[in-house]
């Protein structure tokens, strides 16, 4: 029965998986990495990440670290053993205030010289009496024994999955069909499982023990409703079919004709998930350059739309199989046959595709083909092929064989391994002869280590840099001081301490006159910045913005040999926008001691005075044209050249559709991304049949939760005495980060 009755929240809970991803889904670029990070490399695949809103900020969706989890759980305790600490110090202190009490109390009687005789006497008839009484009681317990039962502990109520209510107008009985008959509204709960059901007119054969519903069928589960025509229910059998069913859940509408349930899967047959609602989904690869001239303000009336050209845009898909396994730790998607189609066009079918996500949806893979570029590896092409595994909840590996060139054509393969918490890419290709390795592990919210070989890594302002190979442990903070000298002019501060080992690179990417140094070695650096807003000014109707800003960073870096490197920079930046203009310039004087022994690797590379441009000019509303670059104004760059950054963009298409062209000047490679704001009203999916096997478990987590725990002191004696320690759950309200510390 219980099973049956699932159904409510079972297809509610897959329609909404079906649009989770969609609706989460933003720029995979936060705006603040547009001064900080320059090309390095394609992304493996147009693959966008996740990301959650919160008020005007996002932020990526992650799973909570298991050190996360382990330091709640610690930190837990140890307020627990301290609460219960300080309860018995109470609780010391109340037994020696009674027996201080106490010692008053007889020294007073001695002081009034009460009269002991008196009072024997009168203890004596006392104590007499009370004799009598429980021998009494004695008796009368003695008397009932054979006729009481007695009984230890709580009294505990048993529901069982067959208790039902059931309210109508008018009940019914028919003696020669065993049929209990309810109409006027009926309405049937089921309170175990919290499901409440509505129709026109329900029937209940106690011979077939089969319930039927018809009319208008209403199902309810946590506030969700779905709909249907008919709804049979066969409680010997527990199975369930249910005509014509129709629910809402986000912003999609989930229709079928009909739907079964037979044991541990739900039949949905001829059905249709369609978006009624406009919902902008933006999926954007990364910018060369740091440049992200989508940040544009743009009139309305100027704006340009892919449907002003070709029509109807709405994404349809026509499936004639989907099949949804809901496994302990992953929720497994396959579509059969599917047909992709835009607006009028047919643009391909897919014989099948598979997707993998955790319970969360925080993140998804596919056995789709990808192609992309990486730094010593070259453009690969390769399809690809997904398997879940059990290193860590929800997490799967994606194995590709490529095509890769570098040198000429060759041959190798990808690994990417995924979960909530983890990205690891490793991969060797025989046109170049290299292993690569690039993945990141969080720990914490601020706490994260990141590993690679011959593969860009993330130096924050020191832009992205190759190192042979690496692992390093990474904390990285910031916080806001809002209005530090005005409203509105926000002081920022950031701050990064890492420490570990990494080898000097053994190929010289940028020309410089330096001997290589085949050397590895610890280190330990310290990072800081701090930015404050001197002046914004916007108008949108007049195309005009100003943004101005003081900024400060430093570095300080010890190695394992002894070595050392400090660098400090300040100056100013600014971000303006003059009709269809834009631009990013900022300045840097700097001053630094550079003794790092892996000048391959992690040197200073900028000079004394260095500048670095960002420009994009709007000339058409179908073309756009960005450059960027980085100069040293001083000639002190180890390489002896001006640019260090210089790369271009040619961005073609309407706005919500646009396609990205670059090169990069520098390290001598070619750019390809693309730039989509599609409206979901009107996009569809229709199938013949979709399968969910094991619906109680589709995006259900088996993870525990864990939340941070503070105690009331100021009742600690209600707390003791209830056996339920009064708790109050910690919410972390800041604007930087406003994440629960909870799963």
């Amino acid at each position: 029965m219980k099973k049956v009755l699932l159904i409510t929240a079972l297809i509610l809970t897959t329609s909404a998986s079906q649009v989770l991803s969609a609706e989460l889904i933003k720029s995979p670029e936060d705006l603040e990495e547009v001064f900080n990070n320059s090309f390095y490399e394609s992304p493996v695949g147009p693959m966008p990440n996740v990301e959650v809103k919160y008020g005007n900020q996002t932020k990526p969706v992650r799973g909570m670290p298991l050190f996360k989890k382990t330091r709640i759980k610690i930190t837990n305790y140890l307020r627990e053993k301290d609460y219960k600490n300080y309860q018995k110090l109470i609780e010391k202190e109340k037994l020696e205030q009674e027996r201080l009490e106490k010692e008053e109390n007889d020294e007073l009687n001695k002081e009034l010289n009460i009269n002991f005789k008196n009072s024997k006497d009168s203890k004596q008839n006392n104590s007499e009496k009370k004799k009598e009484k429980k021998d009494s009681d004695n008796a009368e317990v003695s008397s009932e024994s054979t006729n009481a039962l007695e009984l230890e502990g709580g009294v505990k109520q048993q529901v069982t999955s067959n208790d039902v209510v059931l309210d109508a107008d008018n009940i019914d009985y028919d003696d020669k069909t065993l049929d209990i008959i309810a109409t006027g509204s009926p309405v049937l709960v089921f309170p175990p499982q919290k499901v409440t059901l509505k129709a026109d007119k329900m029937v209940y054969n106690q011979a077939s023990n089969i319930l039927k519903a018809y009319g208008k069928v209403e199902l309810i589960r946590d506030g969700k409703s779905i709909y249907g025509d008919y709804l049979q229910i066969n409680l010997n059998e527990e199975n369930a079919f249910m005509d014509n069913i129709e629910t809402k859940a986000a912003m999609m509408t989930v229709r079928a004709r009909k739907s079964e349930m037979e044991g541990d899967k739900i039949i949905l047959h001829d059905g249709k998930f369609s978006s009624e609602e406009s919902y902008i989904l933006n999926l954007q690869s990364r910018m060369i350059g740091g440049n992200n001239f989508n940040r544009m303000i743009i009139d309305d009336e100027d704006r340009s739309s892919i449907s002003d050209e070709v029509g109807d845009t709405a994404v349809n898909v026509k499936v004639k199989d989907i099949y949804v396994d809901a496994k302990k730790n992953n929720d497994v998607i396959t579509l059969k046959k599917a047909q992709i189609n835009y607006g009028d066009v047919n643009l391909f079918t897919l014989p099948s595709i598979t997707v993998h996500t955790n319970k969360k949806h925080e993140y998804f893979e596919g056995n789709y083909p990808e192609f992309g570029s990486r730094g010593k590896l070259g453009m690969f092409l390769g399809p690809g092929f997904v398997f879940d595994t059990p290193l860590q909840d929800g997490s799967s590996v994606k194995i590709m064989p490529i095509l890769n060139n570098k040198s000429g054509i060759g041959f190798g393969g990808l690994l990417k391994y995924r979960s909530a918490t983890n990205y690891t890419d490793f991969g060797y290709g025989s046109s170049a002869d290299v292993f690569i390795l690039r993945g990141k592990q969080y720990l914490d919210d601020k706490l994260y280590m990141q590993y690679g070989a011959n593969s860009y890594m993330e130096e924050w302002w020191f832009g992205p840099r190759m190192p042979k190979y690496t692992a390093e442990l990474i904390y990285h903070d910031k916080t806001v001081v809002p209005s530090t000298i005005g409203n509105g002019l926000d002081l920022n501060f950031r701050h990064r301490f890492s420490f570990g080992y990494m080898q000097n690179n053994d190929q010289n990417r940028h020309g410089e006159s330096i001997q290589p140094a085949d050397i590895g070695t610890l280190r330990t650096r310290y990072m800081a910045e701090i930015d404050q807003a001197l002046l914004r000014y916007g108008n949108r109707e007049e195309l005009k913005y100003l943004d101005l800003s003081l900024v400060m960073q430093g570095s300080a870096a010890l190695y394992g040999t002894g070595d050392t490197q400090f660098v400090g920079r300040i100056g100013p930046r600014v971000h303006s926008q003059y009709k269809y203009w834009m631009q990013d310039i900022g300045f840097f004087a700097t001053a630094y001691q550079d003794g790092t022994p892996m000048q391959m690797y992690d040197m200073y590379r900028y000079g004394h005075a260095n500048v670095y441009i960002r420009e994009a000019l709007r000339v058409h509303k179908y073309l756009t044209l960005a450059w960027s670059g980085t100069l040293t104004l001083t000639g002190d760059s180890p390489n002896g050249e001006m640019f260090q950054e210089n790369s271009f963009i040619i961005a073609l298409g309407p706005d919500d559709f646009k396609i990205n062209f670059g090169y990069d000047w520098v390290r001598q490679q070619t750019y390809f991304a693309f730039v989509v704001a599609m409206d979901t009203k009107g996009s569809s999916v229709s199938f013949d049949k979709m399968e969910i096997k094991n619906p109680d478990r589709l995006a259900k987590s088996n993870q525990e939760d864990v939340e941070l725990k503070v105690y009331d002191t100021e009742n600690p004696d209600t707390s003791m005495k209830k056996n339920a320690k009064k708790m109050i759950y910690a919410e972390v309200i800041e604007i930087e980060d406003p994440d629960k510390e909870q799963i």
